[in-house]
């Protein structure tokens, strides 16, 4: 079992790690779903001059309350915020003043994440019992998407992360997944135990 394990988070993580380095950077269709500000420089000045750090915003913001508020005031401001967010503009952001991470850290982070991620699916593989090869793909990609599901259609519910994001990353989780499912799927056979 240690040895499937090993192999499938391995395997399974390197396949997940190059298709994604394919589909982020040959394919098109992660850059199309994102929409590009009319001016950049306005926004992050905004951003530079009103983001008390780096972190995760949402605009209009109905939990922060200024210091000293009553309750009746916190109530309002709440009130207040909820009927912005329904009329707009609204935003769920990541916000990092200082840029993002180095290439390299990046790539690093990512592979251990999918080989991380390729080894749960695997363990999770091997706790079933008498699959065909083909069940068994199917079983991981199934995984994929619940955990797309879980993730995903949340954001989309919630933060109104756009319809096309959305269906993008879950195309990406299938295809990623199916493929990673190829390799899991030889080496995580179900124990004999």
């Amino acid at each position: 079992m240690q040895k499937s394990l090993l192999l499938g988070g391995l395997l399974g993580g390197l396949v997940l790690f190059f298709w994604g380095a394919f589909s982020y950077m040959v394919l098109p269709w992660h850059t199309m779903a994102l929409e590009k500000f009319t001016d950049e420089a306005v926004v992050a000045q905004a951003l530079t001059a009103t983001a008390s750090r780096s972190g995760m915003y949402i605009l209009p913001n109905p939990h922060k309350h200024a210091p000293g508020m009553t309750a009746a005031q916190q109530q309002a401001a709440e009130e207040g915020a909820q009927a912005r967010m329904l009329s707009g503009p609204f935003m769920f952001a990541s916000v990092s003043l200082g840029g993002t991470r180095d290439m390299g850290q990046a790539l690093l982070l990512n592979v251990l994440s999918d080989i991380l991620a390729a080894a749960l699916a695997t363990w999770l593989l091997l706790q079933t019992a008498n699959l065909r090869y083909g069940r068994r793909v199917g079983f991981v990609v199934v995984m994929a998407l619940t955990t797309g599901v879980i993730t995903h259609v949340p954001y989309w519910i919630w933060w109104k992360f756009s319809t096309s994001f959305t269906l993008v990353e879950f195309a990406d989780l299938v295809i990623g997944w199916g493929l990673a499912g190829l390799a899991i799927a030889k080496v995580g056979g179900p124990s004999k135990a």
